[in-house]
């Protein structure tokens, strides 16, 4: 067997998000128990890929706020109503929803992403996630698929690729795919 393994050019934070997220970091640094600060913050680790340090501050809402998660959904569908166009609202919004175990909507919040910002890998791969979740792993593949004909370098994408061959029982494709995620993430994708 014959790995060829090439240089990769793959998703990276652009000037803009990582001034965003620069700026998330500060107003947690500046409150830390507040929660929107908080979840703002989670929020852009999700779609900077932060995914694991989002999650922990994610979890942080609530603990600060035990009625944060259905204070965010309020908050965040007052701001989309009158923001209709930021698809970083309807990020945030996509998960409040599904804080809120109403993943269908969060579904539908991240594709309306998708139309925002076409280009958007991470909110396919946060829908294929969650379709994951709901047990329809053929659109999950699907979406999965979506999103690596956008960049084919995400390894997060991989991971949730390989997580769909290994439920159809393909072992193989699974292998491989995780594998592929492996060395992207080796080389800090």
């Amino acid at each position: 067997m014959l790995f060829v393994i090439g240089c990769a050019d793959a998703w990276r934070i652009t000037p803009d998000l990582a001034k965003e997220l620069k700026e998330k970091q500060a107003a947690v640094k500046a409150r830390p128990n507040d929660p929107d600060a908080r979840f703002d913050l989670a929020i852009t680790m999700a779609y900077t890929n932060n995914i694991p340090d989002g999650w922990n501050n994610l979890k942080k809402t609530v603990e600060l706020d035990p009625n944060y998660k259905q204070n965010g959904l309020e908050l965040y569908i007052k701001k989309v109503t009158e923001n209709r166009n930021d698809w970083r609202l309807r990020f945030r919004l996509a998960f409040a929803y599904y804080f809120n175990d109403k993943k269908k909507d969060a579904i539908r919040e991240l594709d309306n992403v998708i139309l925002l910002e076409p280009g958007n890998v991470w909110a396919y791969g946060y829908i294929a996630l969650i379709y994951g979740e709901l047990g329809d792993i053929d659109l999950a593949m699907k979406y999965t698929q979506n999103g690596l004909k956008l960049d084919s370098n995400v390894a997060a994408l991989h991971l949730l690729l390989s997580e769909g061959y290994y439920k159809k029982n393909n072992s193989w494709g699974g292998f491989l795919e995780r594998v592929e995620a492996l060395r992207l993430k080796a080389l800090g994708y």
